[in-house]
Order: C-alpha cells, then sequence, then structure tokens
C-alpha cells in the first residue's frame, strides 16, 4: 500500500499498528456454595504468593465496580446483574494485563438456592468464558441437594469449556496438596513450553544412547503397537467404575479438534488414572528383541497417549532398558504430544543427532511424522478398529504430499490392505530383509587411535619438526598400516596364480577386484597416503582429484571400488562432495574413505557426514581421532607441511 503523500512529504511512513497484548492466563475457581473455594485461594496465596499470581474473590471484584456495593447488586434485576459481572471480569482482565500476572478468581457458575426449583439459575456470562483460559472446579459436598447441584454444575461446565476453548479440571479433596502443582503448571505451560519439554526429552534418551547411535526408530503406541487403544480402555474402565460416559469424543469433536489444548483437556483428565497394560503386538516384540541387540539403534515411543501405560507394558515385556516413551497423560509429565511434537522430534534427530528416522504409525495423527522420517511404515489393523479417516488422508499425503511409506498388517496376515498394493506396498515387519533394512548401518568407522602402531606411526606425522618428504614417507607407513589393517578386512582378498621359488604354481592373494579399484586422493594434502595405499594395491587405478568434478563419469566405467584419500577430514566437507559426485555417477560403487587423522566431531551429532549418512552408506578408516578442531593455515597446514610449503598463508 502507497503512503499517503503528505507522509512521503515529511519523509515519513505510516508505522504498522502495534499488536494487541497476549491475552493473560486466568484461572476460574468455580465450586457450589460452601464448597471451600475461598479456603482453597487463601491457601495458594500462602503457597505461591503474589509475585507472577493475582488472586481475586468474585464477589468482592463485583461490589467494586457496583456503585452502592454487594447490597445494591442483590437488588438489581438478572439484566442488572449480568452487566456488572461483565464489568467484574473485565476488570479482572485489565489488571492481569497490566501486570502481566495469572490470575486466580473465585466465582459461581449457577445458584440453587430452592431446593424445589427444578434446575440451579445460570449467572456466568459470555465474557467469563472469553476470559477465563482454565477453569479448576472443587467439589466438596455431602447433602442430596448438593449432589445434584454438583452434578449439574459438572455436566455443564464440561459442555461449556469444551465449546470455549477453556481447560477444564476438577478439583477433589483428595488433590489439595496438588494444586500448586497444577497451578504452576498452567501458568509455564504454552505451545513452546510444550515444544521444548519434547526436544529435552528426546536430547536426554539419544545422548544417553551413546555415541555408536545411527538409527531412530520412532513408533506410535496405540493400535500401532498393540491393537488395544489405551485411552479408550482408560474411559471404558471408567465408566465401568464411575459410571460416566467417554468424554474424549466430545474433546476432539468440539471446537478444540485435535489441538494442544484439546490433548491439554485430555492430559487433565488423565491425572491420577491408570490404564490396564496390553500386549504387544508379536511382530512389534519380535522387531523391539532385534534393537535390543543393535548399539546403533534407539526404539522411541511417541505418544498422544497415556506415557506411563506404556512405559509400564514396556518395561513388562522385558524392554525397559531399550525402548523409551515420549508422552504425557499426566500433569507430572509436563508435556503433551501433538501432531507437531511428532513431527519435530524427527527434524531434531535428524539435524542435531544425525540419524536416519524411521516412524511406525496407524493414524492421521502420525502422518507429519511420516512425511520427515526417511522411512514410513503404516500399520493396518482390524477394520473394526483402525482409522475410518486414514485412507483418505494417506492418499491425500502419498499423491499430493510425496510421502512414501509401506504398510504392515497386523496383527493378521488375512487383514484387507489400506488403499492398494501399488500405491501401499505390504511388508511383513517380521521379515528378515526388512529387519536388516531398520536395522542396517549406515556409516562405519575403523580407526586405530589406541593401538601401539598408530602412536608410534602418527608421531612424525604430528611433530612439527618432520616436514617435506620425511613427513609424506610417514604418511605413506601410516596408508601402509591402514591398507593391511582394515581395508584388506573390509573388501576383502582374491586368489590369483603366481609361481614359487621352487618353480611350483601356488595361489597368492590380492584386494578383491584390485584392479578395479579406483583410489582417489584429494589434492594435495591426500596424495602421499594414496601412494602408499597404491603400494599395497599396486594393480589398482589412481586417480588426482582436487574438485569433485575431477571424477568424471568415464573414470568409473567399471570401476567396483573407490578409495578416496585425505591426510586430515575436518569438517568433512570436501570427502562429502566427493561421495556425493561418485554416488550421482554411479550409487552401485562401494566407497571407502581413508584418512591420517579425523576430527571427533566430524562423524558424530549434527555432522555434514553423519548428515549424508542417512540416505548412502559411507565408511571411514582412519589412523586416529582427534578431539582438536583447527582449520589449519600456513605453518599449521598439513598440505604445506607435507610440500615444505609453510610459508604460505
Amino acid at each position: 500500500m502507497q503512503a499517503n503523500t503528505s507522509d512521503q512529504i515529511k519523509g515519513l511512513t505510516p508505522a504498522p499498528p502495534s499488536p494487541p497484548p497476549p491475552a493473560p492466563l486466568i484461572i476460574g475457581l468455580y465450586g457450589v456454595s460452601g464448597s471451600g473455594k475461598t479456603f482453597i485461594m487463601k491457601k495458594l496465596e500462602q503457597e505461591l504468593g503474589e509475585m507472577r499470581l493475582a488472586f481475586f474473590e468474585g464477589s468482592e471484584v463485583i461490589a467494586s465496580v457496583t456503585t452502592g456495593g454487594l447490597d445494591a447488586f442483590k437488588k438489581l434485576d438478572e439484566a442488572g446483574k449480568a452487566e456488572y459481572r461483565k464489568r467484574a471480569i473485565l476488570k479482572i482482565k485489565s489488571i492481569c494485563i497490566e501486570t502481566s500476572k495469572v490470575g486466580i478468581v473465585t466465582g459461581h457458575l449457577t445458584f440453587w438456592d430452592d431446593e424445589r426449583c427444578d434446575h440451579p439459575m445460570k449467572v456466568y456470562t459470555q465474557e467469563d468464558l472469553n476470559t477465563f483460559t482454565h477453569i479448576l472446579r472443587r467439589t466438596n459436598v455431602s447433602s442430596s441437594h448438593l449432589s445434584r447441584w454438583q452434578g449439574y454444575e459438572l455436566t455443564e461446565l464440561r459442555h461449556l469449556c469444551a465449546e470455549n476453548n477453556i481447560l477444564f479440571a476438577g478439583l477433589y479433596p483428595n488433590l489439595r496438596y496438588k494444586l500448586s502443582t497444577v497451578i504452576r503448571d498452567i501458568e509455564r505451560h504454552n505451545l513452546e513450553y510444550n515444544l521444548a519439554v519434547a526436544k529435552r526429552r528426546l536430547d536426554e534418551i539419544l545422548i544417553n544412547h551413546g555415541d555408536d547411535l545411527q538409527t531412530v526408530v520412532f513408533l506410535d503406541a496405540d493400535k500401532t503397537l498393540a491393537e488395544e487403544d489405551t485411552s479408550a480402555t482408560f474411559w471404558r474402565m471408567v465408566q465401568d467404575v464411575e459410571g460416566v460416559q467417554n468424554p474424549l469424543g466430545a474433546f476432539f469433536s468440539s471446537p478444540m479438534g485435535y489441538s494442544y489444548t484439546a490433548f491439554r483437556q485430555a492430559m487433565l483428565f488423565y491425572e491420577d488414572r491408570i490404564a490396564e497394560l496390553t500386549q504387544l503386538y508379536p511382530q512389534i516384540s519380535v522387531l523391539l528383541q532385534k534393537a535390543a541387540r543393535q548399539k546403533h539403534v534407539c526404539p522411541v515411543i511417541v505418544t498422544c497417549g497415556l506415557r506411563l501405560v506404556w512405559e509400564k507394558a514396556i518395561e513388562r515385556a522385558g524392554f525397559a532398558d531399550v525402548v523409551k516413551v515420549i508422552g504425557g497423560g499426566r500433569i507430572e509429565d509436563g508435556l503433551v504430544m501433538t501432531a507437531e511434537v511428532k513431527r519435530s522430534r524427527f527434524a531434531r534427530a535428524q539435524a542435531v543427532h544425525g540419524a536416519r528416522t524411521w516412524a511406525i504409525g496407524d493414524s492421521p495423527i502420525d502422518l507429519p511424522m511420516m512425511m520427515a522420517a526417511d522411512e514410513a511404515i503404516a500399520v493396518v489393523g482390524k477394520e473394526e478398529t483402525r482409522s475410518k479417516s486414514m485412507d483418505a488422508e494417506l492418499r491425500t499425503a502419498i499423491l499430493i504430499g510425496g510421502l512414501q511409506a509401506r504398510q504392515a498388517l497386523l496383527p493378521y496376515n488375512s487383514l484387507r490392505p489400506r488403499l492398494d498394493m501399488e500405491t501401499l506396498p505390504v511388508i511383513y515387519l517380521e521379515d528378515e530383509n526388512i529387519l536388516a533394512s531398520i536395522f542396517r548401518r549406515r556409516l562405519y568407522f575403523y580407526h586405530a587411535t589406541d593401538e601401539n602402531a598408530s602412536k608410534m606411526l602418527s608421531t612424525p606425522m604430528r611433530d612439527d619438526s618432520i616436514r617435506g618428504p620425511a613427513l609424506q614417507e610417514a604418511h605413506k607407513k601410516a596408508a601402509h598400516y591402514l591398507s593391511t589393517k582394515f581395508l584388506i578386512e573390509i573388501i576383502g582378498l582374491e586368489k590369483f596364480p603366481v609361481r614359487h621359488p621352487q618353480n611350483k604354481p601356488i595361489d597368492g592373494y590380492r584386494l578383491l577386484n584390485e584392479r578395479e579399484t579406483l583410489i582417489v586422493p584429494l589434492m594435495r594434502g591426500g596424495q602421499p597416503m594414496a601412494s602408499g595405499v597404491n603400494e599395497v594395491f599396486p594393480t589398482a587405478q589412481l586417480l588426482h582429484a582436487k574438485l569433485p568434478g575431477d571424477v568424471k563419469k568415464e573414470n568409473l566405467e567399471g570401476i567396483v571400488t573407490v578409495i578416496l584419500v585425505d591426510s586430515v577430514i575436518n569438517s568433512g566437507k570436501s570427502i562429502v562432495e566427493f561421495l556425493q559426485r561418485i554416488r550421482e555417477v554411479n550409487d552401485a560403487i562401494h566407497v571407502i574413505v581413508v584418512a591420517g587423522v579425523v576430527q571427533d566431531q566430524a562423524v558424530r551429532g549434527g555432522s555434514l557426514i553423519r548428515a549424508v549418512a542417512r540416505s548412502m552408506e559411507i565408511t571411514i578408516v582412519a589412523l586416529r581421532v582427534s578431539k582438536n578442531k583447527y582449520t589449519g593455515k600456513g605453518t599449521t597446514d598439513t598440505g604445506n607441511r607435507l610440500f615444505n610449503m609453510t610459508q604460505l598463508d
């Protein structure tokens, strides 16, 4: 939009309007008369203080905005009372905005003073519903009349909160010692905090797994690990015991949908509850048993359901030391697992931890994580219990979103697949080929850092007084050692006929496909070590290359193995560029990287090498690993030291 003429003359452009202040957190503390709301609020004031919280007795605020106070208010008709109730809640909201405090307000939903009335009289206003972000309801009654009143309010509040995007929780007498925890949780918990908690949990799991981590298998829980939906089982159990109807349908079919707020609401209902445990699918058990034997693989359950249930189910199955669970279901968890939180865990596992990721799920909530994963498997259960909307969502994700996934039919192979088997191929999780692809290593790193031979061979390479031909000779000797210790074991040997001194034919041995092996030194630092490798494998071909483009298509024709050689790998950028170039020309070639020293971080975490290893297999052989990270320049540059050019900057 063009600035107006007067503004242009003044050289000013109107500033954009300031964004409105964020809506404050305001907690309604509701309950029927005599339930102890004021007592609870006073106790909260003592326990939590007023530094970040503002406490309001609803009737006192109404009195403060009404001319003549509470006595005058009581004489008004219902329309007049509603107006002053509206003014009171707006005053509370204004104070909370100005002070940046969380408000706690005692109030009434209804009055039912006359037992002869059929139902209570509603005294809340729409402005209350527009202002409250949370409602905690105090329950502590005994008489028949109060019990009926309480039941009416409970039903009404659940409905109103779901329709108005308000989080609701009941406060029972045995919860009084946990109320401070609930308030603190409400005060700090938002989308950003939730993502931060999920990030911290994942980092803890993957860091504790160890440096060998290469693959993370993320599994949804309900109807993926087992046939049962533990959340539905929980509510069936509650209904059997307490006679209440399943409220989950009300949460997720309300305007909340499958949102952060809806999952938070479910979490509040799960507080102090536990679902009955379920049996894992046999195919899932096989997968987890295999994972238990793979140090480079970390299985992680990411569940929107009950974390505690799945931790106990995994413990009962004997996988507690192997499988970790990220989820919520209880306030103490500090986390709710949404579709976006699931998806973001994949991005972090890939970018920060350099892991190849698999996603195994069954419902539309799992699709974002399946889209983000390197490999995805849709679990398909019985038709009467499987997600009804998944077919349409899957088709859209595949045809429009580019999802490449396969489906596993559980528990029975006779189940009807989703979509068609061309669009979504069927696999069997217990198939050895599938398990091998899940648990296949992508990065193989061999080094001799702690070997006595390595310590001796690396000494002249690290001695600053040794330069030029003497240093080149040290690099050659290191390459001899690496070739005989590692390369012949990795690549293998083949027989060929030779003539014995006693003039009789015998079997000789050389590198497997030695004549079809191409040694590529990264110029100039890789030249001496490449010469050493070539001396051990004399019939291999040698190609000097400064840039990845120096490796032409014709250079790779008929080649089975490429050995890339460099003296030092710092960030891994150059090596990755050469790897990608070779894969681009011929992805069937076996590529091995040989180096004198590899910087430790180059093969860990979110390094360039780990990132490219998610999509291709990489084998690295090194004399030693170094914690020292630097980019050589002038006298410290290995290439300059090798060729007596240390005067160069």
